[in-house]
């Protein structure tokens, strides 16, 4: 509650001055700084939005994401959902955070099991967190599948039976097996066709609508960041350097970088294209070369 009464809002996720440092060195004498992948990031997430963390290859959206996932410990920072810390708990502490927050990855097939059916890669997180499943494990996935637009009916075949765009609706139909409040999508759709990826958006769309679930959404493409996005953070070298309301930094971008990667954006509107280039950091170079 603040001084005039209002009420203050309280964030599903909250991250805190994030650092992950790679190849660090500590002891009691000596400690050596090692490459810091990810550099003081702090961030938000609402129930029921989508945070889009955007930026290049290397920039450390991959490694915020895994951080906030925590499959890596931070090197310092913290990370509190529904107001506890999470960030220092040891990994069978983790237990029910694992049931809250879960991860679509960018490539199906190297994060499905290739030897086991899509029924049993759709139960293992229940499994693996003593979840019940009241309707049985054959009727819980065949369920699953359908809600992600899948032939029930292929409930036994394995990953390599399915197309690309097949496989991720798998990842997606395990992400959902816990009823999840926070589902990570890193790159999920980036290794799909355009159709293909489109069709995943819409249903990633749907299913929020539906279940009322954030996304923290990490990508490269900003023409997918803003069919789904509701507000982006932009990183560069490790750092955010510009958040807002998806509108606002599309449209009225301040920071150079994110002029870039907008200028960088491929589109057929001749007059969005003049205006892109015209807003560009480099524009007039090529008038002056």
């Amino acid at each position: 509650m603040t001084e005039d009464g209002t009420q203050t809002r309280t964030p599903m996720l909250r991250a805190s001055r994030l650092v992950k440092e790679f190849g660090s060195k500590r002891g009691p004498l000596q400690r050596r700084a090692g490459f810091r992948a990810v550099d003081d990031v702090s961030f938000t997430v609402d129930r029921g939005e989508t945070l889009a963390l955007v930026g290049e290859s290397g920039s450390g959206k991959s490694t915020t994401a895994r951080l906030i996932a925590r499959l890596l410990d931070p090197t310092s920072g913290s990370i509190e959902f529904e107001g506890v810390e999470v960030s220092s708990l040891a990994a069978r502490q983790l237990r029910p955070y694992r049931s809250q927050v879960q991860v679509v990855f960018q490539d199906p097939f190297s994060s499905l099991n290739p030897k086991h059916s899509a029924e049993q890669i759709i139960t293992a997180p229940r499994r693996h967190l003593g979840l019940p499943m009241p309707t049985g494990a054959s009727a819980f996935a065949r369920d699953l599948m359908a809600r992600v637009g899948l032939d029930p009916d292929h409930s036994t075949r394995r990953p390599a039976q399915f197309s690309g765009g097949q496989a991720q609706r798998i990842g997606i139909a395990r992400a959902l097996a816990v009823s999840p409040k926070l589902i990570i999508c890193d790159e999920a759709v980036s290794a799909l066709d355009v159709s293909v990826q489109a069709q995943v958006i819409n249903l990633l769309k749907r299913l929020q609508a539906e279940e009322g679930f954030a996304y923290v959404f990490i990508a490269h493409d900003l023409a997918v960041v803003r069919q789904i996005a509701t507000r982006v953070a932009v990183m560069s070298q490790g750092r955010i350097v510009e958040s807002g309301e998806r509108d606002a930094v599309f449209d009225a971008p301040r920071h150079p970088y994110t002029r870039e990667l907008l200028a960088a954006v491929p589109r057929i509107d001749p007059e969005w294209d003049a205006h892109r280039r015209a807003n560009s950091p480099f524009a007039g170079q090529e008038a002056a070369a």
